[in-house]
């Protein structure tokens, strides 16, 4: 059974939800039917193995569930916070044909943080004698990478551009989902590694692969992400009308100084972002806040979760509408005029798909627009190497073992996958260490 969420919480910048404690954590995990083959490990894409570290649980080994938590995950603790467990472990939990799934990612902050609080030994150093690789970007897929290759004994070097590690995590994903300190101990647990981390590095100089190649680096890993978000051309120009990232940063390390008292919210987007930026303008006080999708309420990408998260903070939904005009005094927009639509074609979830429906026009009044409708790798990616191939709006092509077209040149995480989750940035940055590992031991085999 899942704790309920604290709205209150979500107003202080505050965790959402109160962790498990230890008798609950008993009886969560008493509910487990021990499968011999765990359907909930097979349903993680980072491998973290809920059915092994459900059962330590169980068996009163708690600092052996944060064990294999942190041994299979590196961004264990984060992923308890971020995980959408109703799509992946919790889906497939055997418990759920007879009453509601295993709370999975309850018990996964439960044994994470019982780690944290008890210390368990720091994970063993990488003794750095199988070469050198560079990875580009600290994000999830760079993190979970980074951890593998640094178990292999490789030494690892991480550039990133910001001055801190975590990547969307990090910036953008506001406090009351998840805290700063699980991001913290897991950065923790892969500085014990070994893995040395060049933070204000920015790789952009042309042909910088190659540079780094030159410098002896092994292979390269890029994992930078999605770093740039993407605009309505609607509104250009106004500077009430901000993008997302530029909201959600503000809100993270700045929120005290946000007032929203009295004032209207328009969030444009159906997705995560979305729902965070418009939860996270109501905890800064707004009035009224609208979430403006394309999609019908059953087809909005945000998770179940998110979703049951927005309508607790009264979040008002104009689902199957699009935004067709604005009211402005000058350079600030003061209403929204829109529409109701249609899909022209089921199951294409594009704008250039929708019907507008006559005689369905609302306005709305608001104080601020923000643009949650997805995000395009960063203007770096056409200057990493020339020759680097890509697609779309610059998402990297890379084959089914996260090579690129360049030798010793692998990519992962959502540079790779145009957006997903977390824990599936972790299983492709590990999957893509492995695929380095063979691959430079094949190359030393042919030499």
């Amino acid at each position: 059974m899942k704790k309920a969420i604290d709205t209150e919480k979500i107003k202080q910048f505050q965790s959402m939800r109160e962790p498990l404690t230890l008798q609950a954590a008993i009886r969560e995990s008493n509910r487990c039917l021990l499968c011999f083959d765990a359907p909930c490990s097979a349903g993680c894409p980072a491998g973290t193995d809920p059915g092994k570290f459900i059962r330590q649980i169980k068996f009163y080994n708690y600092k052996g569930a944060a064990r294999t938590i942190r041994n299979h995950n590196i961004l264990g603790s984060v992923c308890a916070f971020l995980c959408p467990v109703e799509k992946l472990c919790e889906r497939a939990c055997s418990v759920k044909a007879l009453e509601d799934p295993i709370n999975i990612s309850g018990l996964q902050r439960f044994a994470t943080e019982y780690g944290k609080h008890f210390q368990i030994e720091p994970l063993r150093k990488s003794e750095k004698n199988q070469g050198k690789i560079a990875i580009i970007g600290c994000g999830p897929a760079g993190v979970g990478c980074a951890a593998e290759l640094a178990k292999m004994n490789y030494d690892v070097t991480i550039f990133e551009r910001e001055d801190m590690a975590g990547g969307v995590p990090k910036w953008n994903i506001p406090e009351f989902r998840l805290p700063a300190e699980a991001i913290a101990y897991d950065v923790e647990n892969l500085l014990s590694l070994g893995v040395d981390i060049r933070f204000n590095a920015t790789i952009e100089n042309n042909e910088a692969i190659s540079m780094l190649l030159a410098e002896g680096y092994m292979a390269v890993f890029i994992s930078t992400g999605l770093s740039v978000a993407l605009k309505i051309d609607l509104f250009d120009n106004y500077i009430n009308a901000l993008d997302y990232i530029s909201f959600l940063r503000s809100v993270k390390f700045d929120h005290n100084n946000i007032d929203l008292k009295n004032k209207n919210v328009a969030v444009i987007g159906g997705g995560s972002v979305a729902v965070d930026s418009a939860v996270s303008a109501k905890a800064c006080g707004a009035n009224k806040v609208y979430l403006i999708s394309l999609e019908h309420l059953d087809e909005l990408p945000a998770d179940k979760g998110e979703i049951e998260l927005a309508r607790e903070m009264n979040i008002t939904f104009k689902a199957g509408c699009q935004i067709t005009d604005v009211n402005a005094n000058e350079k600030i927009i003061t209403g929204l005029k829109g529409m109701e639509v249609e899909w022209i074609k089921p199951e294409n979830f594009s704008p250039s798909n929708v019907r507008k429906v006559e005689g369905t026009t609302f306005a709305l009044n608001v104080d601020l627009v923000v643009q949650a409708i997805g995000t395009k790798p960063g203007y770096e990616i056409s200057r990493f190497h020339k020759s680097l191939q890509t697609r779309g709006k610059g998402i990297i092509e890379v084959n089914d073992l996260f090579e690129t077209n360049l030798e010793g040149v692998f990519a992962g995480g959502d540079v790779v996958n145009a957006g997903s989750t977390v824990v599936q940035a972790v299983g492709e940055g590990k999957k893509a260490a492995l695929s380095i590992d063979n691959y430079l031991k094949n190359r030393e085999n042919k030499a």
